[in-house]
């Protein structure tokens, strides 16, 4: 999978790039540790789920002008299916940004990459 560099809250990291479907799908499923950039052909309202993940992730959602429109803190999926939960934005989103850690980025940051 392919890296881009991400500047994002006064950070400058790499993150794997996501932007086949394929990628799209496995995300950071059975990770740890790590950040991805999803990048989508367009506006999306997919959701996000935690099936075979472990720790929390921080989802940071932006629009096509890579602008941060929302953050969510998603936590893994358990044998409970109550804690199946899917996470969206209230509106449609272009980019996605995972990581197991916390970035510091919040609503209204811009993102470049």
């Amino acid at each position: 999978m392919e890296t881009v560099r991400v500047e994002a809250g006064g950070k400058v990291f790499e993150a794997d790039l996501a932007d086949s479907f394929l990628s799209r799908v496995k995300g950071l499923s059975f990770s740890s540790e790590g950040k991805i950039l999803f990048s989508f052909s367009g506006s999306t309202r997919s959701r996000i789920d935690m099936m075979f993940l472990s720790k929390p992730l921080n989802l940071y959602f932006m629009n096509s002008d890579k602008k941060v429109i929302e953050v969510q803190r998603a936590k893994p999926w358990s044998w409970n299916p109550r804690t199946w939960s899917l996470y969206y934005p209230g509106q449609k989103y272009s980019y996605l940004l995972e990581s197991f850690e916390n970035l510091g980025i919040e609503e209204g940051d811009q993102i470049e990459f």
